[in-house]
């Protein structure tokens, strides 16, 4: 028996989905959406401004976000508008000065700016440009702006860099600072010095930019913005001449004070990677100091309080407090609490291993210091919106199973007037906490759960129909409601009735956690994966009937309503599939009556010729490779037929039992051609993997498609009815082969520490247990002089082996 040694590295997915007219897209090695990767329930933009959110909490991404909160063009604008005044607005600034494409600038320029025409009907009722050229000293800075842009503002192409023309730069940095000497405009005269230092900057002349900056613009007395680029501009001149300390507490500075600067700063102050130690001896104030170890504590992504507690020490209003303390949460949800609840078998395909003893302590110890900053900020009040530490103490009690210490924190709350945004955030914590204390979910407990799901269930619908982000991933990384229905359906509710075998109420959460409004309509690959692989037919006829007939009960009408969107008959699909995998082959046919011809034909693709042919699973073969799909001229079975065949069997056999040895070895030639290793597997399963082969047991109809147990089975009846010794000998050689399958084959995942020398070892007991087969001796001892035992010695390795051993 030649084991199939190439293992593909891909896995070929069959996703002949029971969802009528639902393509699910199944791609090898998915980009990981960075904003929903971890299970989560605590909402990272509770606090009451969002003015911090790139500075969220996301292992994935350096930056949450990578836009400003503030624009630089409209600071810039309302600051000409003001300047020139008259009724100059800065919606015309902006548009004039950032938003003309490069022709209609360029002719702008060499026109109407150079007096030579009047402005185009486009741009006639602009005030700014209406304006300037009243403002002869604007309109000569103006001008000599958009001269250097072209030298100042080169795009980098990757594959085609250019070089940076560094002597026109300097030329126009000198230029600048000339204009700028002899401008008695404060305004404009700002304007010139910021140009003069950028320009000598871009052109890489760093000492003379920090030159300019130092006798012009450090004591430069005026409230303009552009004193803060400039800022932004000697931090990098310090950089480049090695000052790297002084470099980081002046981009902390401008962090702090320039919003439109700040994510710059904070990249760049990254990028100098000099200890927080060293920045803080040249801070001048708390705030500063406060500033510095938010900045520290936004870049780290591991279990850290101390970021947190400095920040409170030196400013304890500072929002970046709870943005800190936020993160402190996100990232207990991902490191404790996902891979604490991806325990469940539901979770298909899980990123996260088993929580190791190690970790787990690390973060019951963070939890316990973070409960204790907690209560202080909760009981000195100085934090503006103090409340958060409350709900972060109920929400850590109930990731930690103590619902009684979680109800006590949420009772201190009852008085506290709190924020939307907090007592949405107080009422999720409510419902987690509300479950984790129900022993059981019966009538009583569904019930008094059923206004908190219709609650979240608006609030996801109300989010979706407001929200109008335009990140370019994931559905649930944009809505948080939706993320945290999801979770809780599916991570919490439907792992609590799988433990109560109750697979129908399973189901029905799992798909009540899949979003179904606007964009998203088809179930999450979790949802298809459960409803694929663990329902029994008992399950999936308790769905039909609901379908059928809306069920009474209040909490059942609720949790039934998304069955509409699917078609009865795409049920009964599911239903054939779960009978064929029962051997209920007349149920199944009956069930599969109901399908659509099309959909039962749809086949996977193979591999020897890439063609969706299907298969002939009567087909015997002595070695599982390479797979003979059909003899020539032959069809492939679809599941109807499959069962159809089955049923014809079954009638053969009681009909006729002389017959009755060959009957049952066709049927266990089907059996086992429906499993991992056959040419048929589509029938009994959804999906193939190269992974599959000797895998650990996971869904309930493995026996079949991993293990081929009832295959065995059918072979040893079939023997026992023939008094043919090449049949007998035949029969027990392909009950071998199915022997040999229920040895599970060692793998990585079953050492949790990736031992490589454990891993050996259970290999090498692996290959000395498919040569110990039982059925070896007694195709030796019993048929060793029949024609079909010197084929299979021919062509196992494996028994050749064994026969080795026993001479």
């Amino acid at each position: 028996m030649t084991t199939f040694k190439k293992l593909l590295i891909c896995s070929v997915s069959l996703i002949i989905c029971f969802f009528v007219e639902i393509a699910i897209d199944m791609a090898c090695g998915g980009e990981v959406d960075p904003y929903d990767y971890y299970i989560s329930f605590f909402h990272n933009n509770v606090q009451r401004t969002q003015e911090y959110e790139p500075f969220y909490f996301t292992s994935y991404k350096f930056l949450y976000d990578d836009d400003e909160r503030v624009s630089e063009a409209e600071i810039n604008s309302r600051e000409w508008a003001t300047y020139l005044g008259g009724g100059v607005k800065a919606a015309d600034v902006q548009k004039a000065m950032y938003r003309l494409k490069g022709n209609a600038d360029t002719a702008l320029y060499v026109g109407y700016l150079a007096g030579k025409g009047s402005l185009p009907d486009s741009l006639k009722n602009n005030t700014f440009l209406q304006a300037l050229p009243s403002n002869k000293s604007a309109l000569k800075y103006y001008q000599f702006a958009k001269r250097v842009e072209s030298i100042a503002n080169v795009r980098f192409e990757y594959w085609d860099p250019k070089e940076m023309d560094t002597e026109g730069l300097k030329s126009a940095g000198e230029e600048a600072l000339s204009n700028a000497n002899t401008e008695n405009d404060k305004f404009i005269k700002l304007r010139y010095l910021y140009q003069a230092q950028r320009l000598l900057h871009y052109g890489k002349n760093y000492e003379q930019a920090a030159n300019v900056y130092d006798k012009y613009l450090v004591n430069y007395k005026t409230d303009s913005h552009v004193k803060g680029w400039a800022l932004a501009l000697n931090a990098g001149e310090k950089r480049r001449l090695k000052d790297t300390i002084q470099a980081a507490y002046l981009f902390s500075k401008v962090f702090a004070q320039y919003p439109e600067r700040r994510i710059q700063a904070y990249r760049n102050y990254n990028y100098i990677n000099v200890k927080s130690s060293q920045v803080l001896a040249l801070a001048n104030n708390k705030s500063e100091k406060a500033v510095i170890m938010a900045i520290d504590g936004f870049s780290n992504s591991e279990l850290d309080n101390r970021s947190l507690k400095e920040v409170y020490h030196y400013e304890p209003t500072s929002d970046m407090v709870g943005v800190l303390l936020v993160r402190e949460i996100n990232k207990l949800e991902e490191y404790y609490l996902t891979p604490t609840l991806e325990g469940s078998p539901i979770l298909l395909n899980s990123y996260y291993n088993k929580l190791a003893d190690s970790t787990k302590l690390h973060a019951q110890n963070h939890m316990k210091q973070l409960n204790a900053f907690c209560e202080q900020l909760a009981s000195e009040k100085k934090y503006p919106e103090y409340g958060l530490g409350k709900l972060a103490q109920a929400y850590m009690a109930w990731m930690q199973k103590d619902t009684k210490a979680g109800q006590a924190y949420m009772d201190a709350l009852k008085d506290e007037k709190l924020s939307d945004k907090f007592n949405d955030q107080k009422q999720i914590i409510q419902l987690l906490l509300t479950a984790q204390g129900m022993q059981q979910y019966n009538e009583v407990n569904e019930a008094a759960l059923l206004p908190s799901l219709k609650w979240l269930d608006a609030k996801v619908a109300h989010e979706v129909n407001v929200n109008t982000s335009s990140r370019d991933w994931g559905f649930y990384g944009q809505y948080p409601f939706a993320a945290t229905a999801r979770n809780f359906y599916q991570n919490i509710m439907a792992p609590a009735y799988l433990k109560q075998r109750d697979t129908s109420k399973a189901a029905l959460a799992m798909l009540q956690g899949d979003a179904t409004i606007k964009k998203v309509i088809e179930p999450s690959y979790q949802t298809i994966g459960f409803w694929q692989n663990y329902l029994h037919s008992s399950a999936i006829n308790k769905l039909v009937a609901w379908k059928k007939s809306p069920p009474a009960t209040p909490y059942l009408n609720f949790m039934t309503k998304k069955l509409v969107i699917y078609k009865t008959d795409d049920l009964y699909g599911l239903l054939g599939t779960a009978y064929l995998r029962e051997h209920k082959y007349p149920e199944a046919a009956a069930a599969l009556n109901m399908v659509n011809e099309k959909e039962l034909n749809k086949f996977p693709t193979n591999f020897y010729d890439e063609k969706a042919t299907g298969a002939d699973p009567f087909i015997s073969q002595m070695a599982d490779y390479p797979k003979l799909l059909l003899k020539k001229g032959g069809k492939g079975y679809n599941k109807r037929q499959f069962a159809q065949a089955m049923v014809a069997y079954q009638k053969q056999i009681k009909a006729n039992p002389k017959t009755a040895a060959t009957g049952y070895f066709d049927m266990a030639t089907a059996i086992y051609n429906t499993s991992t290793y056959g040419n048929a597997w589509y029938l009994i399963s959804y999906d193939w993997s190269s992974t599959d082969y000797g895998r650990k047991s996971i869904y309930y109809y493995d026996a079949d498609y991993i293990k081929t147990t009832y295959a065995e089975k059918l072979f040893l009846q079939a023997r026992q009815l023939s008094t043919n010794a090449e049949f007998k000998a035949k029969c027990t050689f392909m009950a071998a082969k199915c022997k040999q399958k229920q040895i599970k084959l060692p793998s990585y995942s079953d050492f949790p520490d990736y031992n490589y020398t454990k891993l050996q070892d259970a290999e090498k007991e692996y290959d000395k247990s498919v040569r110990r087969n039982p059925y070896f001796a007694e195709l030796q001892k019993s048929y060793g002089k029949t024609a079909y035992y010197k084929l299979a010695v021919n062509d196992c390795s494996y028994l050749r082996d064994f026969l080795k051993r026993t001479k």
